[in-house]
Parts: C-alpha cells; sequence; structure tokens
C-alpha cells in the first residue's frame, strides 16, 4: 500500500496526492493509496481545511482517522522514534535533520520532505510511507496527462459564470491570483508575504511585453481589496470571490497565461494551464524566510521572475 499524510488547504493536498499517485504508478499502479487524515480535526474543518479532493475525479483511496505512523511496521516504529523522538535530535532544524536522514529513511519505506527535492529510489519495501509537502514537480510531473484529467472537478461548469468562461476563453486571458488574508495575519506575514501591490502593477507591465492585447482575470481572497486598489488600462473580470474551490480552481487553470502569487493553489492553477504556449509570471522568492527560500522548488525555470522585497 501507499500511505500518505494528507494536510493543509487544497493546494498543499494536490501535492501530497499527486505524488502519492505517482508513487503508486512507479509501483505498478496496482497498489491502494490510504491517506491519514486527522490533520483537519486538529483545526476543526475550518478556514479551508477540510478534504477537497472529493470534488474532483481523483482514483479512488481509503480515508482513514489516524495518522499514518500508527500504520508503519515494527521495525519502521522503532527507526522512527530513534530519529525522530531524541531529544537532542529534535532540537535540530527540520531542514538539517531532513537532509541528514531522509535517504534513510527512504531506506525502509518512509519518505517524507516539506522542502525542496530529495532524488528518492523506489522502495521495494511491502508498503510506503510518504509524509510531507512535496512541492517540487520532479515528484509528479511523470503523470501530468494522468493529474490533468484527474484535477477536473466533478461538477458542470457554474452556470452564473457563463460570461466569464467565455471571456477567459476568447481573449488572450491572464490568470491573475492575489492571495492576502491569512498572508497578512501576524502568524505567516513574517514568512509569507511576498508579493505586495507594487509586485503585480510590474508583473502586469511586464506581461503586456509578452501578450498582445491581453485581458486580465483577477481572483482574490479579497476582491474588493483588488477592485479598490489595482488599476488597468486593459479590459478586466474579477472573479465573484464566492466561487467554491473547485470551481475556481477551474476558471484559474482556463486562463492562458498566468502571475501568480507565492501560494500553492496558484502554482497549480498554472501547473493545469492547458494553453501550450503560456506564459507565467511568479516573485523571484517564494518566502521571505531565506533559509527556507533556499530549498524551495516552487519557481520554475521557464517562470519570468519579477523581483520582490523580502518583507519583516
Amino acid at each position: 500500500m501507499i500511505y500518505f499524510e494528507q494536510a493543509g488547504r487544497l493546494g498543499n493536498q494536490m501535492f501530497r496526492y499527486a505524488s502519492a499517485r505517482a508513487m503508486q504508478v512507479a509501483r505498478g499502479g496496482k497498489e491502494s493509496i490510504v491517506a491519514g487524515m486527522t490533520n483537519y480535526e486538529a483545526h476543526q474543518y475550518k478556514d479551508g481545511f477540510v478534504d477537497e479532493l472529493v470534488n474532483f475525479n481523483i482514483a479512488d483511496f481509503k480515508r482513514v482517522n489516524q495518522p499514518i505512523v500508527s500504520f508503519y511496521p515494527l521495525r519502521n516504529k522503532i527507526i522512527y522514534r530513534l530519529l525522530i523522538q531524541i531529544p537532542k535530535l529534535r532540537q535540530q532544524p527540520w531542514r538539517s535533520f531532513e537532509a541528514n536522514w531522509a535517504k534513510t529513511f527512504n531506506k525502509v519505506g518512509i519518505q517524507f520532505t516539506h522542502d525542496g527535492y530529495y532524488d528518492f529510489s523506489i522502495p521495494k519495501t511491502k508498503n510506503v510511507f510518504m509524509d510531507g509537502n512535496f512541492q517540487d514537480i520532479k515528484y509528479f510531473n511523470g503523470i501530468k496527462d494522468i493529474l490533468f484529467k484527474e484535477f477536473t472537478p466533478k461538477r458542470p461548469e457554474k452556470e452564473e459564470n457563463e460570461e466569464l468562461y467565455k471571456a477567459i476563453r476568447s481573449t488572450n486571458s491572464v490568470c491573475i491570483s492575489i492571495r492576502r488574508g491569512d498572508f497578512l495575519s501576524s502568524e505567516f506575514k513574517g514568512d509569507f508575504f511576498v508579493c505586495g501591490k507594487d509586485y503585480f502593477l510590474k508583473s502586469m507591465d511586464e506581461i503586456k511585453k509578452h501578450v498582445e492585447n491581453p485581458t486580465f482575470i483577477f481572483f482574490s481572497d479579497d476582491i474588493d481589496w483588488v477592485r479598490q486598489n489595482i488599476k488597468v488600462d486593459v479590459p478586466c473580470c474579477y472573479e465573484s470571490g464566492s466561487d467554491p474551490v473547485w470551481e475556481k480552481l477551474r476558471l484559474m487553470y482556463s486562463c492562458k497565461h498566468f502571475i501568480i502569487s507565492n501560494s500553492s493553489f496558484s502554482w497549480w492553477a498554472q501547473y493545469l494551464g492547458r494553453y501550450p504556449d503560456k506564459v507565467v509570471i511568479s516573485p523571484d522568492h517564494w518566502y521571505n524566510n531565506k533559509d527556507i527560500n533556499a530549498t524551495c522548488k516552487m519557481i520554475q525555470p521557464e517562470f519570468i521572475k519579477i523581483p520582490c522585497p523580502y518583507h519583516e
């Protein structure tokens, strides 16, 4: 079996599922996938911390209300306790710990990676246990065609968005994803608030150099702020801000080009974009924390990168 620990909102859920699905395919495609879902109880199923994959055409997998570590064989549990639970090692920065021990865990069928990429071999163990964000295209890009089909919403396009879909499909549409919300909170701003107003203004000027007669399609968790603060001189449309997340993602990936924020959700929108000659603009770093940023693999070489200040 392939076990993976599910966590986060839709963008992070997609990274974790995609990597587990790719592992399943790499091991022959016949094993069952099992997801540990306890993360959502901890968040009380609020603020988007719910199982959003139920709304997509993904392969069937079993959901269990217990952490995947509870399924480890005895040998793995002993190794896990020795390496994870010794207080001296727990005081070590997680990324250093991960770099030192990730491949050792891989030999016994455990893969974890919270940032960056490890060139794991395919475990020959009976089961594989995957825990981490797996935020690198290398983990799953080999099954891109499968993911394009599976990350399509089960439900049809909402009728109230008919005109917006028409604008997206009939123009050189540019999806502009403006993440605000919790990125502005005291808890997360220090690490995550990278894309300020100036970034989007510069990105819109830049994309005009690459896309003829663009139409800007704005998406945001604070669409009123966008209407009031982002002024443009080209045709534009605004997603309502009230669509369910599965519909919002489809609207976004239906666009031809992308200006993304440093969020996993907007990353997936550009990845799932069907237009073969898409232009993607991103910030030049993903986190304000330079140590985390050093191992981050979210910004692809082909992206056009706009310099952003490191905010405190």
